[in-house]
């Protein structure tokens, strides 16, 4: 019971109270259910974590079942803000032996990227000490941590001339800004977007990821009778999945996870993203998953005809998204389902601010250095300028965010005139975190299962942000 008391404290904003139950859970069980929970709390409110809870953050950092992007956050916030440690005041020697001690910093360095910008200018700082100042043998630890951090994030750091002239000299070191890059293969489609967006993600595989969460596996007929009750019962067991556009394997892995009875197929244009993804899914012991190359156009060339569609912001980077989109509907088996994220135009207003401070950098040849100087001229803009989100804090994530080759977003008008040409019929809208979904809910009573386009468009209205991430929603097929 203490893990549905936490739920519903979470769902009426006590975050706080929440937590704490969350830890006595974790305490008194330690089940994956009760991991999550406490990583999903701090993923949500990273500020709350406390001195008596810094071992067990390490612990979850490196549990194989746990993503450590839900918990990176805390434990930078609390290095900075509670440790007494790490102050920048005192010289990068004073703090490269605070992080020399810090087995909590090693943690967070190999574990996930960096996604606070004070963490970030502090270890550059660090980072270009060790480099200069000859005395990296005295640092093991936090040198090995550092060229993990950089494997990372893809060498997104910023750095100075100087420290280029020196890399030549720097042995192993050097990994520490320039990490190996991935093998590219020929990006040879016909359609020129389609090209150009193949070729960014050969270079720069995305999503930047480590691991995945799920507290508790279902199958996905029950995950979809859960959305659409008293929808048709047409979900085979096991069904068949297809994750379409699955980039790096994070979709893939997380599904996989999540309903592991079921079958998974996953596509994508990109041969080095797909490298990526087996090589990420096998790691973490998941290596069912059918990796195909292929533009998710031709699906019909494999043969299938899938019980769930899975569409994670793949659909407005193509030259047209809505036959993209038809060409995946025909795919779906009668009485299938479809994810879809798609990028929403009123949020994405921000970054198109952010991009037009970018101004001549956005004309030049994209390349890792242009992907430095980016992320360097948007972190001397006023903090509310900036972009939210871990995206901007690895090269591939900022290059995805800022510099796509292709973009064309949607919103809630557009998604229901796709489905109503699709013969798609809205089955649930999702929210992000617990709060939020109880804030809609109470908002509009008379749509307790999420389906009312007029509810959606009115709540993006109050709160712009509401969908920084994406829209995420489920449709389905007539059966």
């Amino acid at each position: 019971m203490t893990v549905e008391a936490a739920h519903e404290l979470w769902k009426r904003g006590k975050t706080r109270e929440a937590l704490a139950l969350a830890w006595q859970a974790y305490d008194a069980v330690g089940g994956q259910e009760e991991k999550v929970l406490v990583a999903a709390l701090l993923r949500h409110e990273p500020p709350l974590l406390t001195a008596a809870r810094v071992a067990d953050l390490t612990t979850l950092l490196e549990d194989s079942r746990i993503a450590p992007a839900a918990l990176s956050n805390a434990g930078w916030i609390w290095l900075l803000r509670d440790a007494g440690e790490l102050r920048p005041d005192d010289g990068p020697a004073a703090m490269a032996q605070a992080l020399e001690r810090s087995k909590l910093a090693a943690v967070l360095l190999m574990q996930d990227i960096v996604t606070t910008q004070d963490a970030e200018q502090l270890l550059t700082r660090v980072r270009r000490w060790l480099l200069l100042c000859g005395r990296r043998g005295e640092f093991p630890r936090l040198t090995a941590a550092l060229i993990a951090q950089a494997a990372l994030n893809g060498g997104a750091w910023p750095f100075e001339p100087d420290e280029r002239t020196q890399l030549a000299e720097a042995g192993d070191f050097a990994l520490a800004y320039l990490p190996p890059r991935p093998q590219a293969a020929d990006a040879a489609y016909r359609d020129p977007v389609t090209r150009a967006v193949a070729q960014q993600y050969e270079a720069w595989p995305y999503p930047t990821w480590t691991r995945v969460m799920a507290a508790q596996p279902i199958s996905l007929a029950a995950r979809v009778a859960k959305n659409d009750p008293g929808g048709p019962d047409a979900i085979a067991s096991p069904a068949e999945i297809l994750i379409a556009g699955c980039g790096s394997g994070q979709q893939a892995a997380l599904d996989t996870l999540r309903y592991p009875g079921d079958r998974i197929t996953a596509v994508d244009l990109s041969a080095a993203s797909l490298r990526t993804a087996a090589e990420r899914c096998a790691a973490l012991g998941l290596t069912g998953i059918d990796f195909r190359r292929m533009d998710l156009h031709e699906v019909a060339a494999l043969g299938i005809r899938f019980d769930a569609v899975m569409c994670t912001g793949v659909l407005h980077h193509l030259p047209d998204p809505e036959a993209g989109w038809a060409a995946l509907a025909r795919a779906v088996k009668p009485g299938g389902v479809m994810r879809i994220m798609v990028y929403s135009r009123i949020a994405r207003m921000r970054i198109a601010a952010v991009r037009r401070a970018l101004g001549d950098l956005l004309a030049q040849t994209v390349d890792d250095d242009l992907l430095r100087a980016v992320r360097r001229r948007v972190q001397a803009l006023p903090p509310a300028m900036r972009p939210r989100g871990r995206d901007f804090f690895s090269l591939a994530g900022v290059h995805d965010l800022l510099l796509h080759r292709h973009e064309d977003p949607f919103d809630i008008p557009r998604i229901r005139r796709c489905l109503a040409a699709l013969n798609l019929r809205l089955i649930r809208f999702e929210l992000p975190s617990p709060p939020a979904r109880q804030a809609y809910r109470e908002k509009n009573p008379h749509d307790p299962l999420q389906r009312d386009f007029a509810g959606w468009a009115a709540a993006e209205r109050e709160d712009v942000s509401l969908f920084s991430g994406m829209y995420d929603f489920w449709c389905r097929k007539p059966a």
